[in-house]
């Protein structure tokens, strides 16, 4: 045996030693790191993970994971650290959900098939549906079937499923689409530096949008700084995790309050920008004040209350003008209806059995934001009215009915205003929006878009390919608008885009480059040679007209005011007419 293979061998058998010292059970500690909603800064969960206790045992969890796999001991290691997890949590009190990380290649363990993680959610007292497994992406380009299988295992048992580190570089989607997760997790190397990353923002928008569309919740882990918590609520990315918002601690943790405060912040400037640029109203001008009692109002006295006023349905507990809990008519009935409610309860007071764990939204949310945040509750509350605040308090409730009411009423409203071929808002939403604008404060631009030669070209290549064109503008103004710009389609070849700051220069660019490249898709090759088409203009004269451009003209309030609506629709005709005479793409805002 060679003096390289005999080392080897020692330090085999020394970290051999150490693992099983570690197996004891004796050296594992569990630390929890809390996952945050990026809506109002409350706790969504804690990620579980593990740490050596003893320095001297010179080894890093990821190393003696990795030695636990080398020696087929990765479920003894895997049910020790579970164990020690859910012991302290449950010694904790934990009422929030718990993430466990799995590694699927112990799927084949005996122990594992027998339903461990049930018996210890048994032993400690635990809800299952609180718990979340963490299956690694990397897992499975090393073994799929065991990837498949582990998902398989926990989802036929009614646990939450989380896929970790997506976007590290493995399988990527086709593992979101074949295992269909509750929650994703973005890896932090796509979070690092997120706020300066262009791409990286793209690619988490993306993954939004899917998730939005699949019923799928992101998480962004290795959140580090102020900027990047900031992009990724812009970006409406749904929960949070990393040293910014709470360390892995031994105890469960709660947020700093000024790290609450922040997202609260972020998150409301956000949904006021989305509600300036929203046809949906905002939800606090559905809320109506509901009903209210005293954290210190008996159970009993409540319960009389209720049954002798059959209109109130739900009510809030409220201190200093802070709701502190919820609860509908049917949770206090069920707890007085059984044989020995009265004796249980009666004398109980409120604070005591009312649910922490209800849905407040703030004041500037739209009410399609908040639909779509309900109705991504369990079972038991979805159906639950929603608790609105504004500045932090206590302002109503918002019934699930009066949201559907609302959110249906838009969209009639905007079918019947909107282009029926571009599905954009028409000219009765565009003109509340223009209005809205030039008599307020803020800032704005707003641009007019018109496609130069448009007419030649529907009357050359036909109104089918004129309506593709139309429709080419289109998509491209919704593929810009990266800042919740609003776009309206006034009819024919105009269109109007209004944003909600000064600068429309870099939007406008981006579309005319946009439209540059793609326009020549809908003309034929001999055309896009000679870089012009034959056709007759407004005279019935024959002439030859270039391939479309655009011509945007544009007026911001940086240095224009105007108080009604006609001064401003004048300025604007008149910088119309300047930009349809240069030849070519076009832009100019004043």
């Amino acid at each position: 045996m060679s003096a390289p293979t005999e080392t080897k061998d020692k330090l085999d058998q020394t970290s051999t030693c150490i693992l099983d010292q570690i197996l004891k059970g004796e050296c594992i500690k569990p630390v929890y790191q809390p996952i945050v909603s990026l809506t109002d800064g409350t706790i969504y969960g804690y990620e579980a993970l593990s740490r050596i206790s003893k320095e001297e045992l010179q080894m890093n969890i990821e190393q003696m994971f990795r030695l636990a796999d080398r020696v087929n001991k990765s479920w003894e290691l895997e049910a020790l650290c579970r164990t020690k997890a859910l012991e302290h949590a449950s010694a904790q009190g934990l009422d929030k959900n718990l993430f466990l990380n799995v590694n699927s290649n112990i799927i084949h363990d005996e122990a594992f098939k027998k339903g461990f993680t049930k018996k210890r959610l048994e032993t400690y007292g635990l809800d299952a549906s609180k718990i979340i497994f963490e299956i690694t992406e990397r897992v499975a380009i090393l073994d799929s079937n065991a990837f498949s299988g582990s998902i398989n295992h926990y989802k036929s048992q009614s646990y939450g499923i989380a896929i970790d580190d997506f976007g590290a570089g493995y399988s990527g989607l086709n593992i979101i689409a074949s295992v269909k997760p509750n929650l994703i997790k973005l890896d932090m190397n796509l979070v690092r530096d997120i706020d300066k990353d262009e791409i990286k923002q793209l690619l988490c928008k993306t993954m939004v949008s899917f998730g939005k569309s699949a019923g799928i919740q992101l998480i962004a882990e290795g959140i580090e700084t102020d900027e990047e918590l900031k992009t990724l609520i812009r970006l409406k990315v749904d929960y949070g995790q990393g040293y910014f918002l709470g360390l892995p601690q031994e105890i469960l943790e709660k947020i700093a309050p000024d790290k609450v405060e922040l997202i609260k912040k972020y998150h409301t400037r956000q949904y006021y920008e989305n509600a300036k640029s929203s046809v949906y109203p905002i939800i606090g001008h559905l809320a109506r004040p509901g009903y209210t009692f005293s954290p210190e109002e008996k159970a009993g006295s409540i319960y009389e209350t209720l049954r002798h006023n059959p209109a109130i349905t739900e009510f809030a507990i409220i201190k200093n003008e802070i709701a502190e809990g919820f609860m509908v008519r049917a949770d206090i009935y069920e707890m007085f209806g059984g044989r020995y409610g009265h004796s249980l309860y009666s004398r109980k007071a409120i604070k005591d059995l009312i649910k922490s764990d209800f849905m407040r939204v703030n004041y500037n949310m739209t009410v399609d934001q908040v639909s779509r945040l309900a109705m991504q509750r369990t079972l038991d509350q979805l159906y639950n009215p929603i608790v609105v605040e504004k500045d932090n308090k206590y302002l109503g409730v918002v019934t699930i009915k009066d949201l559907l009411n609302a959110c249906t009423q838009v969209e009639i409203d905007r079918a019947m205003h909107s282009n029926p071929l571009t599905g954009l808002p028409g000219n009765l939403l565009i003109e509340k929006e223009i209005l809205s604008r030039i008599v307020g404060d803020d800032p704005y631009c707003i641009t007019y878009y018109d496609i130069d030669n448009f007419k030649a070209y529907n009357d050359a290549y036909g109104f089918n390919n004129g309506d593709k064109m139309l429709a080419l503008v289109a998509d491209i103004l919704r593929d810009c608008a990266d800042n919740n710009e609003f776009i309206g389609h006034i009819g024919g070849d105009d269109f109007i885009v209004i944003c909600d700051y000064h600068e429309g220069e870099n939007y406008c660019n981006k579309v005319l480059d946009k439209f540059a490249a793609g326009v020549l898709s809908l003309y034929h090759e001999q055309d896009v040679t000679s870089g012009y088409i034959v056709s007759k203009n407004r005279h019935g004269v024959t002439e030859n007209f270039p391939i479309a451009s655009l011509s945007i003209a544009g007026i911001s309030n940086r240095t224009n005011t105007y108080r009604r609506i006609s001064d401003f629709s004048n300025h604007i005709s008149q910088l119309k007419k300047k930009c349809k005479l240069m030849l070519g793409n076009y832009v100019e805002i004043i």
